[in-house]
C-alpha cells in the first residue's frame, strides 16, 4: 500500500470531499489544509466538534483508510474499516476457516508469541540486559498453541522489570481505565498499531473475526489482536524512553503527537532486513496469507531472524521488493 499517513485531528474542523481530496477546514483559526483520500491510512477523530458527512466516509472507505474515533484522553472507543477493497475478500475467509480444529492455527500462535516475546526481549535491552536475556531464553521454549503459557510467564517479569523504571504511575500494565500517563500512552499507541493491522488484514481480504490464537466469540478483532502481538514492542520502546529519556510526566497532545510521529517513522526488522512500519505489516499479513495456501511456509515476523541456509520463498521476497518500491 502506497498511502501511508495517520492523520489525528483533536480541534473543531468540518471536512469535506473536494475532487478526491479531503478538506479540513480549521474555521476557528481561518485555516484550511488538504490531502489526497488515497493518501490517507487512518484518519483519528479525537475532538467532539468534528463534522463530516457520509460522501467523506464513502471516499476514504473506497480508499482503503480506517478511521478511528476517540474519546476521552484520546483514546479510541470505535474504528470503521474498508470492505470489498481486496477480490480475495470472498475466498481468504474460507481458507481461513478451513483451518479451524485443526493444528495449524496453533503452529501460527507459536510464531506469533514468540515474535512477541523476542521483541519484549529488544525493548528490555534498554534497561535490563539480564531480563532481555531471560526473556529470550523464554522465547525458545514456546511451544504449539502456547501450550506452556510462556506468553503470560513472560509478560509477567518483562511488565514488572519496565515499570520498574517509572516514579509516580500504576506500577503494573493497566489495559482498562488507566489513568497514569504510561499505561494511558501504552494504551493509545497499541490502539492506533491496531487500527493499522486492521486495516492491512481487511486490505488482504481477510477474516478478522477468524483469529489464530485469540478467539472470543464478541470480539470482531480477534485475527488483528493476533497480529499486533510482534509489533507491540515498538510502542513499548517508544513509550519507555519518551517518559524515562525526555522525561515526559503526563500524556498531552504534545506526548500523543510524539508518539504518533515517531511510531510511523519507526523500522521493523524481518528476515534480516529493516522495513518501514506499514509495509513491515503487510509483509508480515502476506506471509499468513500465503501460509493459509500452503502451511508449512513459516510466517515473516519482527526481530526472528531466519533459520541458518532458509530464505524467503523467491516469489514472496521478489513480491515485498516490489511493493516497497511503489510505496
Amino acid at each position: 500500500m502506497s498511502n501511508q499517513h495517520v492523520i489525528s485531528l483533536d480541534r473543531a474542523a468540518n471536512l469535506s470531499m473536494d475532487t478526491g481530496r479531503l478538506k479540513i477546514e480549521f474555521s476557528a483559526i481561518g485555516e484550511t489544509r488538504f490531502i489526497a483520500a488515497c493518501d490517507i491510512a487512518v484518519l483519528i477523530l479525537a475532538h467532539p466538534c468534528i463534522r463530516l458527512s457520509i460522501g467523506v466516509l464513502r471516499e476514504l472507505a473506497q480508499n482503503g483508510a480506517v478511521i478511528v474515533t476517540a474519546g476521552e484522553k484520546y483514546t479510541p472507543c470505535a474504528i470503521s474499516l474498508p470492505l470489498g477493497v481486496n477480490a480475495d475478500g470472498a475466498r481468504r475467509p474460507h481458507l481461513q476457516a478451513k483451518y479451524a480444529g485443526l493444528q495449524e492455527p496453533g503452529l501460527w500462535w507459536e510464531q506469533l508469541v514468540r515474535a512477541k516475546i523476542l521483541g519484549q526481549a529488544r525493548v528490555s535491552e534498554l534497561f535490563d540486559p539480564d531480563l532481555a536475556a531471560r526473556l529470550r531464553l523464554i522465547a525458545k521454549r514456546v511451544e504449539p498453541g502456547d501450550a506452556t503459557c510462556c506468553e503470560a510467564h513472560a509478560a509477567q517479569v518483562y511488565w514488572d522489570g519496565f515499570f520498574a523504571q517509572f516514579n509516580n504511575t500504576a506500577g503494573f500494565r493497566d489495559k482498562q481505565g488507566a489513568v497514569d500517563p504510561v499505561n494511558v500512552s501504552l494504551n493509545y499507541g497499541y490502539a492506533v498499531l491496531r487500527a493499522i493491522i486492521a486495516r492491512s488484514l481487511v486490505a488482504a481480504g481477510l477474516c478478522l473475526n477468524l483469529g489464530v490464537g485469540h478467539s472470543r466469540k464478541d470480539n470482531p478483532f480477534n485475527l488483528a489482536d493476533d497480529f499486533i502481538e510482534p509489533f507491540r514492542f515498538l510502542v513499548d520502546g517508544l513509550v519507555w524512553r519518551t517518559f524515562k529519556e525526555e522525561r515526559a510526566d503526563q500524556f498531552d497532545k504534545e506526548v500523543k503527537n510524539r508518539l504518533l510521529s515517531s511510531l510511523l517513522k519507526n523500522t521493523v526488522e524481518i528476515a534480516g532486513k529493516e522495513y518501514r512500519l506499514f509495509f513491515g505489516i503487510d509483509c508480515a499479513v502476506n506471509s499468513f496469507c500465503l501460509s493459509l495456501e500452503d502451511s508449512r511456509r513459516k510466517l515473516l515476523l519482527p526481530n526472528q531472524p531466519l533459520r541458518p541456509g532458509k530464505t524467503p520463498s523467491a516469489s514472496l521476497w521478489q513480491a515485498m521488493q516490489f511493493q516497497d518500491e511503489t510505496q
